[in-house]
């Protein structure tokens, strides 16, 4: 049921006149700017290196390994992780970088090495995705934006890629484009702002996730990995 509203331009006036301001109220509001902005200068003028650097630099303090190659090479730094860590079930968001970087190929070899690999699927159930999602070994996504300040990945919700496939396999890999690194949270946030200001439709969560998670609940002693992936690793793609 749609509301409605009375008297609004009397309550405002009388409000207004009781601070002393103009009786009519102002048809538009300008925002602010603040004299210093520290949200963007912080970490502003930091080089597209620079902010690699910092990156790294931080996932050594979130428990989070880095692992850096090229767009050839992509998939074949994925197959070695899944080397490394022991081989297990793959659950995959639907994204179209996968293609682009040549996943696919790799993805089809381990299927046929009777590996199982499978995508989010917005046509399932969602507990057969949530059940897809608990028995993969790992999860392998693309992050949207990544600050260099925090080690944070940010992503979003959508149809091909749901909420469980972030906390429910055991590894965490998320493949990371140069390019998409910002500074901090202020420049990843206002990006995402504007799309939905150009007309793209609202997202139904946006995910802000740095590394593993920590708990140091009992007696103070740090164990990592208690609430979701055990481990998490990002693949940082030079696309540039």
């Amino acid at each position: 049921m749609k509301g409605t509203i009375s008297h609004r331009d009397s309550f405002l006036a009388h409000i207004q006149q009781q601070l002393g301001k103009a009786s009519s109220p102002s048809t538009s509001i300008q925002r602010p700017v603040g004299k210093y902005q520290v949200q963007w200068e912080t970490n502003g003028l930091l080089s597209k290196e620079e902010l690699v650097e910092q990156l790294k630099k931080q996932c050594q303090q979130i428990h989070t390994r880095v692992v850096e190659t090229t767009p050839e090479k992509a998939p074949s730094a994925l197959r070695l992780l899944m080397t490394e860590y022991g081989e297990g079930p793959v659950m995959t968001s639907r994204d179209r970088r996968f293609e682009q970087y040549g996943f696919d190929p790799m993805f089809d070899c381990l299927q046929k090495e009777g590996i199982s690999v499978t995508s989010w699927n917005a046509d399932a159930s969602r507990d057969e995705n949530i059940r897809q999602a608990e028995q993969a070994k790992y999860a392998v996504v693309f992050s949207d934006y990544t600050l260099a300040e925090s080690g944070t990945v940010v992503l979003s919700s959508h149809q091909g890629q749901g909420r469980a496939l972030h906390f429910l396999p055991m590894m965490y890999i998320v493949c990371i484009e140069k390019s998409s690194i910002v500074p901090r949270m202020i420049q990843a946030v206002s990006a995402l702002n504007r799309l939905v200001e150009e007309g793209e439709r609202a997202k139904g969560a946006i995910h802000f996730i740095s590394g593993p998670s920590n708990s140091a609940d009992i007696e103070m002693n740090l164990v990592v990995g208690v609430h979701g992936p055990v481990r998490a690793v990002y693949v940082l793609i030079d696309d540039e």
